[in-house]
């Protein structure tokens, strides 16, 4: 093993990792992280009060236009409340071994900087894919990641009756549900439009809790082993619980039973009662719009129909981003693509065809529309980035203020390694609610 000493690795990672620039990091498809990025401006102790409007001043005297005196109505104060938003903490422990740091070349601190800047990196990442899952799906307690299947429809060509049938998995081989769970192989089914690959592509060994709906109580609970993305099916190490009514059961990570995750835009969405200190109930501003799709396909008339809903309820203007799965955008895209005409412009010798984004124009500004892995099937999430705040005491680093420096990276006393921890403290918030929409109950195999 290299001769590195623990003093030593504890000066090399305060140099190297004692402020992690996090901006650097390569965010491929986290797209609520680039969108709505972490600010300093929102910074917080223990929580931070920011005053939104929620009402007009409604005073007005309209005084003609003759040359009397005229009395002036009194005042009728608009509503201005306060709302105030806690962080949430989160923290990614990592280990780098004893022998990859003996087995890299060069002196103790080469070796020990390229064979752990790796494991930060990833760490960091991995951390920063979390954090998205939870800024959409984070207390939104009637889904979380998804409810075990109880429906009676035809989903991925095969038919099922209150979550019985069987699949072909190019993964697993022919695979029966009953109710939703295989005892026998240890399989679970993603209720039909709650499944968004990035909650589980690349998390095995992560710690899954099947709940009970009702009261977040814990049914059964160990480790996911894999996933087949193309089925929505998950393959776990314990004896899953079949569903007994549709949304049942649901599926969380170890933590978001007890809400110990940040409150995510979903669950903002989806509010209509108490959040962040004020009544939706009493502030109609302060509730945004869901629209229930029905089952039918995302489109252009559905999108145009509950964006217009938004600039009648909240004064939606400027352009907003639509985030749908890939599954979603595929059919939109294509859709869209069997619509288009060439004109004079086009080129014999080569067609460009498909997209990133699809940008439809609206009453007040634009639609931009992605593909985004984390969002559930069902669902199309539409924001104006603007109207959001992503902050907290702390975004993603390996320092913590006011913890000693040795929490950084410190030797471990019964395992062959250095350990070391990201942490983070942060929030997401919306200022106008009213501005915003979801769309639930979307169907891409619909006809």
């Amino acid at each position: 093993m290299s001769s590195t000493s623990s003093l030593n690795v504890l000066e090399i990672a305060k140099k190297v990792y004692g402020k992690l620039n996090t901006d650097l990091l390569p965010l491929d498809d986290l797209h609520i992280t680039k969108d709505i990025p972490y600010s300093e401006t929102g910074r917080v102790g223990s929580s931070y009060c920011e005053a939104v409007v929620l009402g007009n001043e409604t005073g007005i005297t309209f005084a003609g236009s003759g040359n009397e005196i005229f009395n002036i109505n009194p005042a009728i104060a608009g509503a201005i409340k306060q709302a105030e938003i806690r962080p949430y903490i989160s923290v990614l422990r990592s280990v780098v071994p004893w022998q990859s740091i003996s087995r890299t070349a060069g002196g103790e601190s080469v070796a020990f900087i390229e064979a752990s800047k790796h494991v930060v990196k990833s760490n960091a990442i991995s951390h920063k894919r979390f954090l998205e899952i939870v800024k959409i799906h984070g207390q939104n307690t009637t889904k979380l990641l998804g409810r075990v299947s109880y429906a009676t429809a035809t989903y991925r060509g095969a038919a099922f009756t209150a979550g019985t049938g069987t699949l072909t998995s190019s993964l697993y081989g022919s695979v029966t549900f009953t109710n939703g769970a295989s005892t026998a192989t240890k399989h679970l089914l993603v209720a039909p439009g709650d499944f968004a690959s990035g909650i589980w592509v690349g998390m095995q060994g992560v710690k899954v809790k099947q709940l009970l709906a009702s009261d977040l109580s814990v049914v059964a609970q160990g480790k996911l082993v894999s996933v087949d993305s193309a089925l929505g099916v998950l393959l776990v190490d314990f004896t899953p619980v079949a569903a007994t009514a549709t949304g049942s059961h649901i599926l969380a990570f170890e933590g978001m039973e007890l809400s110990n995750e940040l409150v995510g835009i979903k669950k903002i969405l989806k509010n209509t009662g108490s959040l962040f200190g004020i009544n939706a109930a009493a502030y109609p501003l302060w509730k945004s719009n869901v629209v229930d799709a029905a089952g039918a396909k995302l489109g252009l008339a559905n999108l145009e129909s509950a964006v217009a809903n938004a600039i009648n309820a909240g004064g939606l203007s400027g352009d907003v981003s639509v985030y749908v799965n890939p599954r979603t955008f595929h059919k939109v895209i294509s859709d869209e693509m069997s619509k288009r005409q060439y004109d004079y412009s086009y080129d014999k010798k080569e067609i460009t065809s498909g997209g990133k984004a699809i940008r439809f124009a609206y009453a007040d500004g634009d639609m931009v529309i992605k593909g985004h892995r984390y969002i559930m099937e069902g669902d199309s999430v539409i924001i104006r980035p603007e109207d959001w705040v992503n902050s907290g005491s702390q975004d993603i680093q390996m320092s913590i203020a006011g913890l000693p420096e040795e929490k950084i990276m410190y030797f471990l006393i019964d395992q062959g390694g250095y350990a070391f921890s990201t942490f983070s403290d942060q929030y997401i918030f919306c200022r106008a609610p009213a501005k915003q929409i979801l769309i639930e109950g979307l169907n891409d195999e619909a006809a």
